[in-house]
């Protein structure tokens, strides 16, 4: 009985450490996920305090992102209570891949103007090509061509492998997929249940 009794205390007390170091470093599980992740290489937009948190997967050709981008737009005009950190996941490959790298190398280079070419690029939608891709970024005052051309000739891109990782590790299907503080929500989300969420 109180080798049982001690076992109870045990593993109590490496349950109780285990969330107290959970909520300390990690405060919800959107930011518990990307705990591997390079910080500093991750978009994002917002209030980087904001109590409400929120990773979202996604990729340039689908539909249902791009509506999603609208809605969370909306959402940090509205609200100063929330950050997105934006994982770039191609997964329909080809231009949309050539377009994330791109949207990273923007992120890195140009921080500021992160947040614009993302929203352009959802706006594009399934009509993204190399030619509008390239006007968007020129008349931003970058060289279009150029961070085209090197993002086309990039054969691995760290980040997004690790994202892809991470998504299958979550178990994702598709896109759009966002985690919500601690909640994992495949698929749209709709802008009332957004609002209602960040108040």
């Amino acid at each position: 009985m109180k080798k049982k009794f001690n076992l109870f205390i045990t593993v109590l007390l490496i349950s109780f450490t285990s969330t107290y170091v959970y909520a300390n470093e990690a405060e919800n599980l959107a930011n518990f996920i990307i705990r591997n992740h390079d910080s500093q290489l991750l978009p994002v937009v917002g209030n980087v305090e904001a109590n409400i948190t929120i990773v979202e997967f996604f990729d340039y050709r689908c539909g249902y992102c791009s509506k999603q981008a609208n809605d969370f737009q909306k959402l940090l005009l509205e609200t100063d209570n929330a950050k997105i950190i934006y994982l770039e996941w191609p997964i329909f490959s080809g231009i949309s891949e050539t377009a994330a790298k791109i949207a990273l190398n923007i992120w890195k280079n140009n921080p500021n103007l992160y947040f614009e070419v993302h929203n352009e690029f959802m706006k594009l939608g399934t009509s993204i090509k190399e030619s509008n891709i390239v006007n968007l970024l020129n008349n931003l005052n970058l060289n279009g061509q150029l961070i085209f051309d090197n993002a086309k000739k990039e054969k691995n891109n760290k980040i997004i492998d690790e994202n892809n990782k991470l998504a299958q590790s979550l178990g994702l299907r598709g896109t759009p997929a966002s985690i919500i503080n601690d909640s994992i929500y495949p698929g749209y989300v709709k802008y009332e249940t957004l609002l209602e969420l960040v108040e």
